[in-house]
């Protein structure tokens, strides 16, 4: 069971912590959430492996991978899959750097499943609602409101929502399997009944 969480723990989770920012390294017989941080503030890291590192969701613990820059998540998710949610920083080199990083996840590298929770420090440089929608965006929050139980729920929709669709990508590919192997069956017995009934006939 997951850590309850008091009212007093509710403070804001992005402030200045010092909390190491390495990766919380599970056994690899133990399945994990992958959590990817992509900030350019080093204290968003800390602040929230911090608030989530000893907490599971969904009966899992969590794992964090972290980038600094878009450019740097760009090379980590060329070769990391399997990463359940995204906690993606809206400005970081330039004003969209998380938009057009979002546009290269969804479209470039064709990771769909995966959940994406936008989040800024300037909500002045908001994303617009057809962004958020056009791109499948999960929520969006600004950090002032992120405190650990606000962050806690929001990480733990995006892993339902996650799980769940990767439940029905995963059903739906058995389908497609059970449709295709159907038809070269029936295929195969139909050329079958003709050679039989072509022999049949000389």
């Amino acid at each position: 069971m997951p850590p309850s969480i008091t009212p007093a723990e509710e403070d804001f989770v992005f402030l200045d912590e010092n909390v190491s920012t390495g990766a919380i390294v599970h056994s690899a017989a133990m399945p994990v959430w992958r959590v990817m941080i992509i900030d350019d503030d080093g204290d968003v890291h800390s602040s929230t492996v911090f608030a989530l590192g000893n907490v599971e969701m969904q009966h899992r613990p969590l794992e964090f991978l972290h980038a600094y820059t878009a450019a740097q998540a760009r090379e980590v998710l060329a070769h990391e899959r399997d990463i359940a949610v995204i906690l993606l920083d809206v400005v970081m080199e330039q004003q969209d750097a998380g938009l057009l990083l979002v546009r290269h996840i969804r479209e470039v590298l064709g990771m769909t499943e995966v959940r994406i929770i936008l989040h800024t420090g300037q909500p002045g440089y908001a994303p617009e609602l057809d962004a958020i929608r056009d791109f499948d965006i999960n929520d969006y929050k600004t950090k002032s409101e992120l405190t650990r139980i606000k962050l806690f729920t929001a990480v733990t929709s995006a892993i339902r929502s996650y799980e769940q669709i990767r439940s029905i990508n995963a059903s739906r590919r058995g389908l497609n399997l059970i449709v295709r192997a159907t038809a070269e069956l029936m295929a195969l017995h139909g050329l079958q009944n003709f050679t039989t009934g072509v022999s049949s006939r000389r």
